[in-house]
């Protein structure tokens, strides 16, 4: 809601106000985060899923009941996997997913279109080619020509040859090391893949050096782009452009394919890699993804003032702000609320 503008000194004292509020809330949201009793008990059978193995060998808990796979991933949120699939999933089956996890929120693509509109990534036609990318697109795929190389990685080269690039790319994000960082952890990673056909793995080489790789997994007519790392350095070449385009070039073509995806928009939007798929060649379907906030702190969290102190607070504390960037998920959580009791109130 608009305010009134505030004379200085009044609105000095406001902001060092709502800051304290912010940090006392995400103080709070934080021992939401904390393994409890009640997550190590119920929560977790181990996941017979492939997607479910994969999450967890990439260094995820994972949780998978009544058919759902929910991931932990960050600080706060958990999420209902493959991210680009609508599932029909009841409030209570997500309350009692939010208080085994004690995440602060749950966002999964609804069925039933209840929550914010958005869109995921798909190639669906078997003819997708250099035509079906945008000008500019094609123009960076020219400058790696004649040095880049895009293949399906056989054999154990993703283990010989993956690590680097999955370690340079992520101490380039400058976010923690997964387990997967350490010889150890890749390798259990690389065996879950190799244990399994329907996970493939593409390759951009630059000069004969692998540079970037995407990791996919084949189910129902599907393939699901699950993780691309590019490693910075060989960036003049194009290489994320080279291995977006021809993951979905050979992806399509293969026998009982119908679909190829390379996730859906993030909560909070990221335009530039929205940007990079569109002129891919990627084409956006609309989907709806729900979030909802974990019971004990739902109602607060929701409420308007505190949402907009939450907001104020992360443009003052500009990149300390952490957890006060998520305040469009709470905004989120509020609209799938609200469409939701539309919903029961048609229904009754």
């Amino acid at each position: 809601m608009p305010s009134e503008p505030m004379p200085r000194a009044e609105g000095t004292l406001a902001v060092r106000q709502c800051v304290g509020i912010a940090w006392s809330v995400c103080a709070r949201s934080r021992a939401l985060v904390q393994p409890t009793g009640l997550a190590t008990t119920i929560s977790v059978q181990l996941s017979p899923s492939p997607i479910g193995r994969y999450f967890r060998a990439a260094g995820h808990a994972v949780h998978e009941r009544d058919g759902v796979c929910w991931v932990e991933i960050g600080k706060l949120s958990v999420i209902a996997v493959p991210a680009t699939q609508p599932i029909d999933v009841s409030p209570a089956a997500v309350d009692d997913v939010l208080r085994a996890t004690g995440r602060l929120a749950a966002t999964y693509v609804s069925a039933a279109g209840q929550g914010v509109p958005a869109a995921a990534w798909w190639v669906r036609d078997a003819n997708y080619g250099l035509e079906s990318v945008q000008r500019q697109f094609r123009q960076n795929l020219r400058r790696g020509q004649d040095h880049v190389t895009v293949r399906r990685l056989e054999g154990d080269e993703l283990r010989r040859l993956g690590l680097a690039v999955h370690c340079e790319t992520i101490a380039a994000r400058q976010g923690p090391a997964p387990p997967t960082t350490r010889p150890d952890g890749w390798n259990r990673f690389c065996d879950v893949l190799a244990d399994d056909e329907r996970f493939d793995a593409v390759g951009c080489f630059v000069d004969g050096i692998l540079a970037a790789y995407i990791v996919s997994l084949t189910t129902d007519g599907q393939c699901l782009g699950l993780v691309a790392y590019c490693a910075p350095r060989f960036e003049a070449a194009r290489p994320a452009h080279w291995l977006y385009h021809r993951f979905a070039a050979e992806m399509i073509r293969r026998p009982g394919v119908r679909g190829v995806t390379v996730g859906r928009q993030l909560i909070p939007a990221r335009p530039s890699l929205d940007s990079f798929k569109r002129h891919a060649g990627y084409v956006p379907e609309p989907i709806f993804v729900a979030a909802v906030l974990h019971p004990r702190w739902r109602v607060g969290l929701e409420l308007a003032p505190v949402r907009g102190l939450l907001r104020r607070a992360g443009r003052v504390l500009g990149r300390r702000a952490g957890p006060l960037e998520n305040v469009t998920l709470l905004d989120a959580a509020v609209e799938t609320r609200q469409i939701r009791r539309v919903g029961d109130r048609a229904a009754n």
